[in-house]
C-alpha cells in the first residue's frame, strides 16, 4: 500500500509513524513556509505528485486550503482520502477571534476549508469521539464516515528513569515532589483550565515545603496569564521555565502531572506522561476523560472543586510513593496497549477504504 501524506505542518508525524508501524510505504508533503510563493509551490508539489505516482489513499492532516486541495484531487482520481482532525477548528478560531488574533474573513476561510474537507473525504478521523460529535455537528458530517483514532505514543521515547531525583537535580528542580504541567499558551479557553485551578496548585506548595509546581510552556497569552495571576505565581515554589527542551524529561523528572483545560480534543500530553509512569490529574472536561480511568490511571478533579477537595488526591500520591509507583506502571501499561505505533497504526490502516 502506498500513500500521500499532506499535511500544514510536521506534526504529521503522529500520523506518519503509526502507518510505517504497519508497513505503509509514504511520501509525505508538507508546508516549509508561511508566504504565498512558498504555499503556492507547496499547492504545485501536492498536484504534481497526484498526477505523477499512482497512490491507493491520501491522508490530509489539519485540513486547510491545500489539504482541501488533496481531497478534491483525490475525488477527481478516484483515489480515496482521510481526513485526519488533530483539534476542532471551530472551537480554535472562536477562541482566536475573541482574542483578535485572527480576522473574521481568515476565520471563516478555515471553518469552510475544513467543513468542505469533511464532505469530500472517504473518511473522516479525529483523535477523540468528542471531536467527532463536533465535526458532525458543525460541518454536517454522517455519523458513518466518522471513526475517532487516538494520538499515537513514541513509547520508547516517553519511558520512565531509573532516578527522578537526580534528573531534578540536573534540571534545577532539587525539591523532594515535583507536580508538573505543560501547556501552549495560545488559546484562552485552554489557559482557563489552569486558572481555575491555579488557587489549588498554590495552596499545595503552601502545604508542601517539599513540593514544587513546574508549570512549562509559553506563547502569545503567557505575559497577560501572568500579570493577571502575579499573586498566586510569585511563590519560589511556582516554576514557570518556559519551553523545556526534550519535553519527556518533564514528566520523568515529575510524581503527577496535571493537565486543566476547556479546550483540548485529546491531548497527548496526558498519554506522553503515563507512557513516563506519572499518573494524571485532570480536570472534568469530556475530552480529557476520554481514555481517563479515575482512580487506575490517574484522578478526576471537578471543575468546581475548592483547594479543601483537591488537596487530599495529591497528598495521597505524594506521600504514598509504592501507591504512586503502582498507578504510574499501570498508567504506562494501559499507554503501551493502547496508543503505541503499532496500535494505532492498525486503527488507521482498517479505515482505509478498500482495506
Amino acid at each position: 500500500m502506498k500513500a500521500l501524506i499532506v499535511a500544514s505542518s510536521v506534526r504529521a508525524d503522529k500520523l506518519v509513524a503509526p502507518l510505517n508501524a504497519v508497513g505503509v510505504e509514504m511520501v509525505r508533503v508538507y508546508d516549509n513556509g508561511q508566504d504565498f510563493r512558498a504555499r503556492l509551490d507547496w499547492a504545485g508539489r501536492v498536484v504534481r505528485m497526484a498526477l505523477g505516482e499512482r497512490f491507493d489513499v491520501i491522508f490530509s492532516h489539519e485540513p486547510g486550503p491545500i489539504c482541501l486541495l488533496a481531497t478534491l484531487l483525490g475525488r477527481m482520481f478516484g483515489t480515496p482520502t482521510v481526513v485526519r482532525f488533530r483539534g476542532n477548528p471551530w472551537q480554535e478560531y472562536e477562541d482566536l477571534r475573541s482574542q483578535g488574533a485572527v480576522s473574521e474573513r481568515a476565520a471563516r476561510l478555515g471553518e469552510l476549508c475544513a467543513e468542505w474537507s469533511v464532505r469530500l473525504a472517504d473518511a473522516v478521523v479525529p483523535v477523540s469521539s468528542v471531536l467527532g460529535d463536533a465535526i458532525h455537528r458543525e460541518a454536517n458530517c454522517p455519523r458513518e464516515k466518522i471513526s475517532s483514532v487516538p494520538v499515537p505514543l513514541d513509547v520508547e521515547r516517553f519511558s520512565p528513569v531509573a532516578d527522578r531525583q537526580a534528573l531534578r537535580r540536573e534540571m534545577g528542580w532539587d525539591y523532594e515532589h515535583v507536580v508538573s504541567l505543560a501547556l501552549l499558551f495560545k488559546y484562552v479557553q485552554k489557559v482557563a483550565g489552569v486558572e481555575r485551578f491555579l488557587p489549588v496548585l498554590h495552596a499545595l506548595v503552601e502545604q508542601r515545603e517539599d513540593t514544587a509546581v513546574v508549570l512549562a510552556g509559553d506563547g502569545q497569552i503567557r505575559a497577560d496569564f501572568e500579570a493577571r495571576h502575579r499573586e498566586l505565581l510569585d511563590h519560589p515554589r511556582i516554576i514557570m521555565p518556559g519551553w523545556v527542551d526534550r519535553i519527556e524529561r518533564l514528566y520523568q523528572a515529575s510524581d503527577v502531572f496535571c493537565h486543566f483545560s476547556y479546550f483540548d480534543a485529546n491531548p497527548n500530553v496526558i498519554f506522553e506522561a503515563w507512557g513516563c509512569e506519572v499518573p494524571v490529574i485532570v480536570n472534568d472536561y469530556p475530552p480529557l476523560l476520554e481514555h481517563m480511568r479515575d482512580g487506575e490511571t490517574g484522578f478526576v478533579l471537578g471543575n468546581d472543586a475548592d483547594p479543601a477537595e483537591c488537596l487530599p488526591i495529591f497528598e495521597r500520591l505524594l506521600s504514598d510513593a509504592d501507591y504512586r509507583d503502582a498507578m504510574g506502571r499501570r498508567a504506562r501499561e494501559h499507554a503501551i496497549r493502547e496508543y503505541s505505533f503499532e496500535s494505532i497504526g492498525h486503527k488507521l490502516l482498517a479505515l482505509i477504504p478498500g482495506c
